[in-house]
């Protein structure tokens, strides 16, 4: 295709950073000429380091300054790039304008939220000036950038990606299974994922399963808030806090239900983890959700913030297995033939074909 740079300015690690190593590690095997600028000391620079990937490191998060824009539109002008790929939202303004100003470019951004846009002249030179092409990961996502205002024909409705090969059913460090009904959250200890809703869920679970028990993983702000919780409504035997979870296959493989509770979601990354290694799974209505999950099909979709249909979709799956196993497979199926890595990646390629307008082939 020819040479990208990859932008992210993230200092931790989530669903969208490993989205962006993902697509450069594609398209660098291609043969592409593959570069990623991240934020120093970044937990996406600690990853960058066991890759072949070519990668430095710098202040994106300070670059909000004309003249920081300036230092790094001539690092850029030294790259080369045909293509800036920006993946975050943090380092868009001064890393789309970096771009403009080194003149050669053209820069594609992807949104991962649905959070309503700002407005405000800065928002509007970020989608309009600084940006070429808008990938939403969701039609949820590509709802509210029309809401905002901006052009359809700026914009590409892309979603994330799943390697089936990786998040497959029994793959994963092996682990002893245990014999209580197990379900599994992996995400951010954050509000808007909706963890006191799973809790206040769980009350009910327990009550129709008694053995049930449940495994959050993931780190965030809400955790502490969340273990009293979990104290407080007298579930501390039936639900495990582990916290980041290196290879989350582990937590997978043991789930009989995997669930997401989110009260906002750009697509949810870890749904697809979950659909991928064959689990059914309980999610939301939130967001772009509904697309990753088929209501009845691949698992059941309840309306956001709704304890009690939430405890009862995971209970109605806990108690019958074989609905459960039947949702597991179908969602195996919808993985692979919607969201498996190699086809996500081909439509990105194709995005990046438009909008050089076919050069570099």
């Amino acid at each position: 295709m020819g040479s990208t740079v990859h932008i992210d300015g993230n200092r931790g690690w989530g669903g969208g950073q490993q989205q962006a190593l993902g697509l450069a590690l594609a398209l660098a095997a291609r043969g592409d000429e593959t570069a990623f600028i991240v934020q120093r000391g970044s937990a996406l620079a600690g990853r960058l380091r066991a890759t072949y990937l070519m990668w430095e490191e710098t202040e994106l998060r300070g670059l909000r300054g004309m003249g920081a824009a300036l230092r790094l539109a001539r690092r850029l002008r030294e790259l080369g790039p045909q293509i800036v790929h920006i993946h975050d939202s943090a380092s868009h303004a001064a890393a789309g304008l970096a771009a403009r100003l080194a003149g050669g470019p053209k820069v594609v951004v992807t949104r991962r939220t649905d959070f309503p846009m700002r407005g405000g002249w800065v928002g509007r030179a970020k989608y309009e000036l600084w940006c070429d092409r808008l990938i939403c990961i969701s039609e949820a996502v590509h709802r509210r950038c029309v809401e905002a205002g901006l052009s359809k024909e700026r914009l590409a409705v892309i979603p994330d990606f799943v390697d089936c090969r990786h998040f497959a059913p029994g793959a994963g460090p092996p682990i002893e299974r245990e014999e209580q009904p197990t379900i599994a959250a992996v995400g951010r200890l954050a509000r808007e994922k909706g963890h006191r809703v799973l809790l206040r869920a769980m009350r009910r679970v327990v009550q129709e399963v008694p053995q049930a028990r449940l495994v959050i993983s993931g780190e965030g702000g809400e955790e502490a808030l969340l273990r009293r919780q979990t104290e407080a409504a007298g579930l501390s035997s039936s639900v495990q806090f582990a916290g980041f979870v290196p290879d989350v296959r582990a937590v997978l493989s043991g789930a009989d239900v995997f669930v997401m509770p989110s009260l906002s979601e750009g697509l949810g990354g870890a749904v697809l983890e979950a659909m991928a290694m064959g689990k059914p799974t309980v999610v939301s209505d939130a967001g772009g959700l509904p697309e990753s999950v088929v209501h009845g099909e691949t698992g059941l979709v309840v309306p956001a913030g709704d304890a009690e249909a939430l405890a009862a979709g995971v209970t109605e799956l806990l108690k019958d297995r074989e609905r459960a196993r039947e949702m597991g497979r179908a969602g195996r199926e919808r993985a692979l033939a919607m969201f498996d890595r190699p086809r996500v990646v081909e439509r990105v390629l194709a995005l990046y074909e438009e909008i050089l307008g076919g050069a570099g082939t």
